[in-house]
């Protein structure tokens, strides 16, 4: 494995507490315990991006500049959504929107041969396939490299609790992971991006690939 590796985790919930925030945070807890991994998280609840429109990497500044470069500067990723209407949410499409693919935009490209794994949550099963019928297709275009294997979690796989100071708001509690297997699977997928990680790093037709167009 390549030493000092960044695994940035990618919330793209704007509720606070979030169900989504918890279970990225769950697999990035996993990914931080292999050696030279840091985990790290974007969460877009915390962050006032504006509407994407069309602009270069480098005319964007406050919360939106920050947002982009913490991708910008990770080697692999955690995305999280809520499922609404069966896709990703607004927020994070809108993120995508702004991340450069080393075209016109920037010259650099962050998730062309990079590492992702992906989760999703939403209140029941009917959303689970927006995994891979939206939100893989999206690293696709990119040109980055998805673990084969995802997680879906509901409603049913969380439960409600108090924060220290006994508020739900404050980012550190709101939601408890209540089924093993989802935490499990879960944890699984944190250290399973950082290995695909580490086999990127070592190939070479592998990330000779990216985008076609």
């Amino acid at each position: 494995m390549a030493a000092d590796r960044t695994v940035l985790g990618i919330v793209g919930s704007v509720s606070d507490p979030s169900k989504t925030a918890t279970a990225v945070d769950r697999a990035l807890e996993a990914a931080a315990e292999r050696d030279g991994v840091t985990a790290e998280t974007l969460r877009l609840s915390d962050h006032d991006l504006v509407t994407a429109d069309g602009r270069t990497l480098d005319a964007y500044e406050g919360d939106t500049a920050a947002a982009l470069e913490a991708v910008v500067e990770a080697d692999a990723y955690v995305v999280g959504t809520p499922v609404y209407r069966g896709s990703l949410s607004g927020a994070l499409k809108n993120l995508f929107d702004m991340v450069p693919r080393g075209m016109w935009q920037a010259d650099v490209a962050p998730f062309e041969d990079a590492a992702v794994g992906l989760v999703a949550t939403g209140a029941t099963n009917h959303h689970y396939l927006a995994i891979d019928q939206e939100l893989r297709p999206i690293f696709g275009f990119f040109g980055a490299h998805t673990v084969g294997g995802s997680v879906y979690a509901t409603d049913d796989h969380f439960e409600s609790v108090a924060s220290d100071d006994g508020s739900d708001t404050d980012g550190t509690g709101g939601y408890a992971i209540t089924d093993d297997a989802v935490d499990e699977r879960l944890a699984d997928l944190g250290r399973a991006t950082v290995e695909l990680d580490a086999a990127l790093a070592d190939a070479d037709a592998l990330t000779d690939l990216g985008p076609q167009f």
